[in-house]
């Protein structure tokens, strides 16, 4: 056996140089995705979630939602990490994650545009399909952590396939993976082929050893967040993975979401279907790791409804496809016309990055922008208040960016220790550390998230009352009724809550939350919950 082998067969050293006018074509593509990034710059409310942890861990109060509690209400761990590290020196997180957002989306850019392949037609072929996304330029900016998700597993991929020898490339390739799961755990689908075709190809003890050892810091992490959190998993997954919705109501929801899709943005999923027929008749296993990757991904965001926010969950794979168009040796003529067919498509859809004016909201009120099914079209829901070109810019309707959210003022003038909130995002920024808001639908809160949700004057429990879901509930916002005497609990932990059920759930959770950490009984409860 070989003592380096290279993930991929294909070498470019056949493939001619490039001249300085390919290299200047390339970066103005590069450069056209930023530039369509910043026209659309927005940031959305969920994202200010994750900023109140930042907010609150710089501040020295931990990696804490409400700072009385240990509980992770975010699903980012490397973005927050980044974003912290930034707004340690900003002390703002509106500009500041807008500034890491373009940097990042730049970043995947010039990878496509110098690193991924040196086929010309492909690298543009996959920025064209990039920036005509409305889905994948959206997201490129809105404070989530999609723009560093491109940045890690287009790193994961280009070192797979990288043709240079590489005796070190199986614990690049687990680092990679390992800050893909970082960034967000379940896109760790996209890659699982890819890392099973890896270890088939190498087929050696040291390619294992390397890439379990890349994998340290995701185990690194896992073992503070059992300590830390007394979990494994955020607590913003238990709240919408433990629904007790049947599957058949999830799935119905999963295939409005790609429909949804197909409706806005019918590049993004069009893409990623050519990217499929591309790699199933080229027959290489790098393209057929890579797209089984996809369809991993794509069944598991169906089965789990999908996301309420329209193509955030698709970026990824989009991400996956475009690496396959640029890599899969396409004959030039039919990247010019795939380009042209991109161009077509993006001419006649309205919404698109390039047909949507810098107002994007232009004046509808946020309701017209959800859909009968709860989807949203979340950039024009958020832009009058939130983006970067929104003529609000200076009235009161800009005040979630530069003043603070009105509500959230009002606790800090009336001194509010808890209270109950919905859209915890803005609201729980400005309302800063002394405020502890308890979240209906569980994000932020241990014991609801715990709860049977409540559709239609009923609670939906599993294998119980799954037969009340009728609808009447929106994906990503599964309302808990909050349980009498709680609110009265989080100021006093003697009072008791009036169903003793509950109030024996409560105070277990509290070990796991409030608790010394190495607390023996804390650690039986950790046993009993998490493990």
């Amino acid at each position: 056996m070989a003592a380096d082998r290279t993930a991929p067969a294909r070498t470019t050293a056949a493939e001619p140089g490039r001249s300085r006018l390919d290299t200047l074509l390339l970066l103005a593509l590069v450069g056209g995705l930023v530039l369509l990034a910043l026209k659309c710059a927005w940031v959305c409310d969920d994202a200010y979630i994750t900023f109140r942890v930042v907010d609150n861990w710089v501040e020295g109060y931990g990696l804490r939602w409400n700072t009385s509690e240990r509980v992770q209400a975010y699903t980012n761990p490397l973005w927050m990490a980044l974003v912290s590290l930034a707004y340690s020196v900003t002390h703002e997180p509106y500009f500041t994650s807008l500034a890491l957002s373009l940097l990042c989306t730049a970043l995947v850019g010039l990878g496509f545009a110098l690193k991924v392949t040196r086929d010309i037609a492909g690298a543009a072929l996959a920025l064209t399909v990039l920036c005509g996304s409305k889905a994948f330029v959206d997201f490129s900016t809105s404070g989530l952590e999609n723009p560093l998700l491109h940045v890690t597993l287009l790193g994961a991929l280009w070192t797979w396939t990288s043709p240079e020898p590489d005796r070190g490339r199986s614990l690049k390739l687990g680092l990679w993976s390992a800050a893909v799961a970082l960034t967000r755990l379940d896109a760790l689908a996209l890659l699982a082929p890819v890392l099973a075709a890896h270890l088939w190809h190498e087929r050696s003890a040291r390619a294992l050893r390397q890439l379990a050892l890349g994998f340290a810091p995701l185990v690194a992490w896992e073992l503070f967040s059992l300590v830390y959190y007394g979990a494994l998993i955020p607590n913003s997954a238990i709240s919408k993975l433990s629904s007790g919705l049947p599957q058949s109501e999830l799935s119905a929801q999963g295939m409005s979401y790609l429909a949804n899709s197909l409706a806005l943005d019918p590049l993004t999923l069009l893409t990623i279907a050519a990217a499929c027929a591309v790699a199933v008749w080229k027959r290489e296993r790098t393209l057929l790791a890579a797209t089984l990757g996809i369809l991993l991904h794509l069944f598991y965001v169906t089965r789990v409804g999908g996301d309420f926010m329209s193509g955030r969950f698709l970026t990824a794979p989009l991400l996956v496809a475009a690496w396959v168009l640029a890599t899969a040796r396409l004959d030039v003529r039919a990247c010019a016309l795939g380009a042209l067919a991109v161009l077509a498509l993006v001419g006649f859809t309205p919404r698109s990055p390039l047909r949507a004016p810098l107002d994007y909201a232009q004046g509808k009120r946020s309701p017209e922008f959800i859909a009968a099914t709860g989807i949203a079209d979340e950039r024009g829901y958020w832009y009058a208040v939130a983006g970067l070109f929104s003529p609000n810019l200076t009235t009161e309707g800009k005040l979630h960016v530069q003043k603070g959210h009105p509500l959230a003022a009002q606790f800090r003038e009336r001194g509010t220790r808890v209270s109950l909130a919905e859209g915890i995002g803005y609201l729980g920024y400005w309302s800063g550390p002394s405020v502890h808001l308890v979240d209906p639908v569980g994000l932020s809160d241990a014991l609801l998230a715990r709860l049977p949700i409540y559709v239609d004057g009923a609670f939906v429990e599993p294998e119980k009352n799954a037969a009340n879901a009728t609808r009447g509930w929106r994906v990503g916002h599964y309302y808990r009724a909050v349980p009498k005497g709680y609110l009265d609990s989080l100021s006093d932990p003697t009072i008791a809550l009036e169903n003793p059920e509950l109030d024996k759930l409560r105070r277990e959770l509290d070990l796991l939350t409030r608790a010394p950490l190495f607390d023996a009984e804390r650690w039986s409860a950790i046993v009993r919950h998490a493990l």
